[in-house]
Protein backbone atom coordinates (compact mmCIF):
# COMPACT_ATOMS: atom_id res chain seq x y z
CA UNK A 1 0.00 0.00 0.00
CA UNK A 2 1.31 3.43 -0.84
CA UNK A 3 0.07 6.98 -0.91
CA UNK A 4 0.73 8.99 -4.04
CA UNK A 5 0.46 12.76 -3.88
CA UNK A 6 -0.75 14.59 -6.97
CA UNK A 7 -1.67 18.21 -7.52
CA UNK A 8 1.13 19.73 -5.48
CA UNK A 9 3.58 20.23 -8.33
CA UNK A 10 3.58 24.00 -7.90
CA UNK A 11 4.47 23.70 -4.21
CA UNK A 12 7.30 21.31 -5.04
CA UNK A 13 8.52 23.60 -7.84
CA UNK A 14 8.69 26.55 -5.42
CA UNK A 15 10.49 24.40 -2.87
CA UNK A 16 13.03 23.27 -5.48
CA UNK A 17 13.70 26.90 -6.45
CA UNK A 18 14.28 27.85 -2.84
CA UNK A 19 16.19 24.85 -1.47
CA UNK A 20 19.09 22.72 -2.60
CA UNK A 21 18.54 19.06 -3.51
CA UNK A 22 19.75 17.87 -0.08
CA UNK A 23 17.49 20.31 1.78
CA UNK A 24 14.60 19.33 -0.47
CA UNK A 25 15.10 15.66 0.34
CA UNK A 26 15.17 16.46 4.04
CA UNK A 27 11.90 18.43 3.83
CA UNK A 28 10.21 15.66 1.82
CA UNK A 29 11.35 12.99 4.27
CA UNK A 30 10.09 14.99 7.24
CA UNK A 31 6.69 15.49 5.61
CA UNK A 32 6.46 11.82 4.66
CA UNK A 33 7.37 10.61 8.15
CA UNK A 34 4.66 12.80 9.69
CA UNK A 35 2.10 11.42 7.24
CA UNK A 36 3.31 7.89 8.02
CA UNK A 37 2.82 8.41 11.74
CA UNK A 38 -0.76 9.57 11.11
CA UNK A 39 -1.51 6.42 9.11
CA UNK A 40 0.17 4.22 11.76
CA UNK A 41 -1.95 5.69 14.56
CA UNK A 42 -5.12 5.06 12.57
CA UNK A 43 -3.94 1.55 11.71
CA UNK A 44 -3.29 0.76 15.38
CA UNK A 45 -6.77 1.97 16.20
CA UNK A 46 -8.30 -0.18 13.46
CA UNK A 47 -6.52 -3.42 14.37
CA UNK A 48 -7.41 -2.96 18.03
CA UNK A 49 -10.94 -4.07 17.02
CA UNK A 50 -9.74 -7.68 17.11
CA UNK A 51 -7.28 -7.16 19.92
CA UNK A 52 -6.62 -10.10 22.22
CA UNK A 53 -3.13 -9.83 23.69
CA UNK A 54 -2.37 -6.48 22.04
CA UNK A 55 0.67 -7.85 20.19
CA UNK A 56 -0.74 -6.93 16.78
CA UNK A 57 -1.26 -3.33 17.90
CA UNK A 58 2.15 -3.04 19.56
CA UNK A 59 4.09 -4.38 16.59
CA UNK A 60 2.82 -1.81 14.05
CA UNK A 61 5.88 0.07 12.87
CA UNK A 62 6.80 2.87 10.49
CA UNK A 63 10.10 2.72 8.64
CA UNK A 64 12.32 5.70 8.04
CA UNK A 65 11.80 7.35 4.65
CA UNK A 66 14.26 6.08 2.04
CA UNK A 67 14.95 6.92 -1.58
CA UNK A 68 14.32 4.01 -3.93
CA UNK A 69 14.14 4.23 -7.72
CA UNK A 70 14.21 8.03 -7.53
CA UNK A 71 11.24 8.25 -5.15
CA UNK A 72 11.15 8.64 -1.40
CA UNK A 73 9.22 5.76 0.14
CA UNK A 74 7.98 4.87 3.58
CA UNK A 75 6.84 1.43 4.74
CA UNK A 76 4.17 0.82 7.35
CA UNK A 77 3.77 -2.71 8.61
CA UNK A 78 4.44 -5.13 11.41
CA UNK A 79 7.80 -5.63 13.10
CA UNK A 80 9.10 -9.09 12.41
CA UNK A 81 11.55 -9.04 15.29
CA UNK A 82 8.99 -9.10 18.12
CA UNK A 83 8.34 -12.21 20.13
CA UNK A 84 4.84 -12.66 18.70
CA UNK A 85 5.75 -11.97 15.03
CA UNK A 86 2.23 -10.83 14.15
CA UNK A 87 3.14 -10.12 10.54
CA UNK A 88 2.61 -13.84 9.91
CA UNK A 89 -1.00 -13.72 11.14
CA UNK A 90 -2.25 -10.31 10.06
CA UNK A 91 -3.21 -11.48 6.57
CA UNK A 92 -5.52 -14.12 8.09
CA UNK A 93 -7.49 -11.43 9.94
CA UNK A 94 -7.51 -9.14 6.91
CA UNK A 95 -8.63 -11.63 4.26
CA UNK A 96 -10.12 -14.54 6.19
CA UNK A 97 -9.10 -18.14 5.77
CA UNK A 98 -10.36 -21.61 4.87
CA UNK A 99 -10.02 -24.64 7.11
CA UNK A 100 -11.29 -28.09 6.12
CA UNK A 101 -13.35 -26.64 3.29
CA UNK A 102 -15.10 -24.08 5.48
CA UNK A 103 -14.45 -20.34 5.00
CA UNK A 104 -13.95 -18.21 8.12
CA UNK A 105 -14.48 -14.46 8.26
CA UNK A 106 -12.81 -13.12 11.42
CA UNK A 107 -13.76 -9.92 13.23
CA UNK A 108 -10.93 -8.02 11.59
CA UNK A 109 -11.92 -8.85 8.02
CA UNK A 110 -10.94 -5.85 5.87
CA UNK A 111 -10.15 -3.39 8.67
CA UNK A 112 -6.62 -2.67 7.43
CA UNK A 113 -7.85 -1.76 3.95
CA UNK A 114 -10.62 0.42 5.40
CA UNK A 115 -8.15 2.14 7.71
CA UNK A 116 -5.75 2.80 4.85
CA UNK A 117 -8.49 4.13 2.58
CA UNK A 118 -9.80 6.48 5.27
CA UNK A 119 -6.29 7.67 6.19
CA UNK A 120 -5.01 8.46 2.70
CA UNK A 121 -6.67 11.86 2.46
CA UNK A 122 -5.68 12.94 5.97
CA UNK A 123 -2.07 11.85 5.44
CA UNK A 124 -1.94 13.65 2.12
CA UNK A 125 -3.20 16.86 3.75
CA UNK A 126 -0.63 16.55 6.55
CA UNK A 127 2.13 16.12 3.99
CA UNK A 128 0.96 19.14 1.97
CA UNK A 129 0.77 21.18 5.18
CA UNK A 130 4.36 20.26 6.08
CA UNK A 131 5.62 21.14 2.59
CA UNK A 132 3.87 24.51 2.69
CA UNK A 133 5.22 25.14 6.19
CA UNK A 134 8.73 24.59 4.84
CA UNK A 135 8.03 27.12 2.09
CA UNK A 136 7.01 29.79 4.61
CA UNK A 137 10.17 29.45 6.73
Amino acid sequence: MSVEITGVEEVLAKLEQRFSQAEMTQVEKRALSIAGRVIAVRLRSAVSSYRDTGATVREVKVSTPRRKDGKIQLKIGWAGDGTKQRWRLVHLNEFGYTRNGRTYSPRGLGVIKKSYDSSKHVAKQMEIHELRKALIK
